[in-house]
Parts: C-alpha cells; structure tokens; sequence
C-alpha cells in the first residue's frame, strides 16, 4: 500500500505540477519498501500514458478530474503489468488511495471502474496509424511524422521495439584498457557483451557501479560513443564542445588524444556536473566555461580544428529511458528546437576551421537531415562527409543522428 502511495504522489507531481520523474522518486523512493517496483510502475505508468488515455476514454463516460485520472491510469498499469500484486488487493489499495486523497465521493466510482475493466473487451482503432500510436504508446501526431518519414512498416518495428535493460559500459583508457575491463567483469562472473563502439552491455550491479564511481569505468551509451569517434581527434588538436554537459561525450573525447578541449554549458549548475565528471575521471586536458551556443561568441572565432554541437533536442531516440519526454512535447516545440539548433551550429562554423559533427538523440528530420542540409545550403563552404540516423533496435541501440561536416579547404 504505501509503495503505491509513493509512486501515485510522484506521478501527481509530473502530471499535475510538471515535475522531473526522475528527480521526484529520487526525493521519495528511499521510503519505499521495494524501490524497484515503485520506479517500475511510476516509469511504466509514464511509458504507457498514450495507451491508457485511451484506455481511460474508453471506460469512462465523462473525463474525470486530473487527481482520478492519474489514480486510475496507476490502476490500469499495474492491472496490466504487474502481476506481484493481486487484482482485488490492487483494486482495494486504489480506492484507499482516492479516500485519503479527499475524493471520497468518488470511491464507488474508482472502485466500479477498475473492477469492470477489461481490456479484452476494448476495441483498438481501426486505422492502422491510430492503433500503432496506441499498442506503441506514442502520440499520435509524432507518429504521423514517423510514417511520413520512414513509412509504415520501419516505424512499427523501431516504435515496437523491446525495452533493453542492459547498460553500455566503457572503459577509462587513462586507468585501464577494454581488455583488463573484461578481465575484472569475468573475475566477478559479470557477464558482457562487446558492443560496435568498443564498450560492453552488462547488467548493472555493485560492482559494476563501483567501478563507475572509481573512476574505472563509466556507463555510455554506443551512440554517444560513435559521435565521439566521428571527430576523429588527432594529437595537437584544439577541440570544442559546445553543448557540453554533463560531460560524457567532452570526457571520452578528453581520452581519445591528446587534445585541449573547451567545455560549454548555458547553466552554472549544469557546469558543475561536467567538472565533477572530468576529476571522477580524471580529465586534465578540459576547460570549462560558461558560454551560450546561441549566441555568437567573438573569443571563439576561428580558434577551433574541430567541433562537437551535440545539440538540445526533443530526446524521442532515448524515450524508453526518458519516460515522460512525450507529456509535454508537440510539433511547436520541435519547429522551436530547430530554430535554436540551426543556431548552435551556424555559430559552431565560425568558430570551426575543420570539422562539425552535429549530433541529437532524437528521430526526427526537423531536427536532424534538415538541419544539416538547410546549413549546407546556406554555407557552400562547408559540405556533408557522411550522416547516420540510428533507431532504436532493442538491442541496445538508440535513436541517434550523427552527421560530420567539413569544411572545404579547411586547413
């Protein structure tokens, strides 16, 4: 009972109140009896929510009230996916909830609803776009946009994908090459798995984390990785990073050669994560600043042989780990996104004298492909040398874009 007490105060503060999922069970969790189930089922009531809207629409004759929307979408969840907890003491602990909650009135009305739900009985749309958004949990409009862009199929597949639990860890090469990893996760009995981006998916656990928190290792994921290596660092190079926090891809970029980079962040707070990373890890060759990418910096001006705009983006590539990103996203904000995008990395080429890779955990055109080719169309001194959009496979991939940019003759 006060598990699912926990995890419905915390999802009354992301729906209601627009707070950070994360952040509210890290304020709360550490009272629960099972943090696992409590994180499972406030992440998986967020990852569901398009697919129990329509659940919701559908068992009830009038929208209730946000408090009992969310308290019946936690019901719909965990009749759904959680199997540990009995059906009626389920049933029973929800309509406890709405009563201390103040909605006493409307006791009968949970109650009635949650037992009566059946989801055998409820009918998915017909049109295949509009199932998909659906069985997919993804908002309709963004779906849309998928099928347009990649057609039917290849969206179904991508959207459809697993969830993959494991976690791609890398090794710190200034403390310990790929190889000696293996050596301490067979040591242990960890199991791996060699990834593309020389890293390994592992299950996390003590020691894994115990390593991270030494300085050993650390958790990145494959596509992160693959944009780092798209710069092709060489010695001697002078190397910026212009979105830059919390600091992954400027501290693997910091072992990739002997290098100087410059480390930018809007947010103070935000350069505080990167520094903490940087001495976890023992990066000596990073300086950080407080710089806004959208806005041209003169100091900057010609001084870099290469560039990293790993950009602000809408995150729908990482979705599965970020489960409330479709609450608040819209076709608006993504035509706002771009804007600002197109920015960074127009600033970023008078800043470049070689090489761009613009990157974005995201999955769409808008702020991807078009992008890029909008910037080349604009600036014919620069061309595009390669460009990849990655999509989730369920294999431990993301949705990732990563284009490298050149500039003709640049010396």
């Amino acid at each position: 009972m006060n598990d699912l007490i926990l995890a419905f105060e915390v999802l009354l503060s992301v729906y209601k109140d627009g707070a950070y999922s994360t952040i509210e069970l890290n304020k709360r969790v550490n009272g629960a009896s099972n943090q696992a189930i409590v994180t499972r089922i406030v992440y998986g009531v967020l990852q569901k929510d398009v697919q129990l809207e329509y659940y919701l629409s559908k068992i009830t004759a009038k929208r209730p009230s946000k408090t009992i929307a969310v308290l019946i979408k936690l019901g719909l969840y965990c009749l759904l996916y959680i199997d540990s907890i009995p059906d009626y003491a389920l049933v029973n602990s929800i309509v406890s909830i709405c009563e201390k909650y103040g909605k006493r009135q409307l006791k009968g009305f949970v109650n009635a609803t949650l037992k009566n739900f059946d989801v055998n009985k409820i009918e998915l749309p017909s049109d295949k776009i509009e199932r998909l958004s659906v069985t997919a949990s993804v908002p309709l409009w963004l779906v849309k946009k998928y099928v347009k862009q990649y057609g039917f199929e290849r969206s179904e597949s991508f959207l459809s994908a697993p969830t993959f639990t494991k976690e791609h860890l890398r090794n710190n090469s200034k403390r310990l090459s790929l190889s000696q990893l293996e050596n301490k996760l067979a040591e242990r009995h960890v199991e791996y798995v060699q990834s593309q981006a020389d890293g390994l998916f592992v299950d996390n656990c003590a020691f894994v984390k115990g390593l991270c928190e030494k300085g050993m290792a650390m958790f990145q994921s494959l596509t992160s990785m693959l944009a780092v290596k798209a710069m092709e660092l060489k010695d001697g190079e002078n190397v910026l990073d212009l979105c830059s926090a919390p600091g992954g891809k400027t501290v693997y970029m910091s072992e990739s050669a002997n290098v100087k980079i410059v480390a930018c962040d809007i947010h103070e707070h935000r350069l505080e994560l990167i520094r903490a990373y940087a001495n976890r890890m023992g990066a000596n060759n990073i300086d950080i600043i407080l710089n806004d990418a959208c806005v041209f910096n003169d100091a900057f001006e010609g001084k870099f042989d290469k560039t990293l705009c790993d950009v602000p983006c809408s995150g729908f590539g990482v979705a599965s780990k970020k489960p409330d990103i479709y609450l608040n996203a819209s076709a608006d904000k993504i035509d706002q996104l771009a804007e600002i995008q197109y920015k960074i990395l127009t600033n970023a080429s008078k800043y470049t004298k070689r090489r761009i890779v613009y990157s974005t955990c995201t999955t769409l055109r808008e702020e991807n492909y078009n992008i890029v080719g909008k910037f080349v169309k604009n600036n014919p001194d620069w061309e595009v040398l390669s460009s990849n959009q990655y999509l989730p496979d369920g294999n431990g991939q993301d949705g990732f874009f990563v284009a490298v940019l050149e500039k003709r003759n640049g010396k």
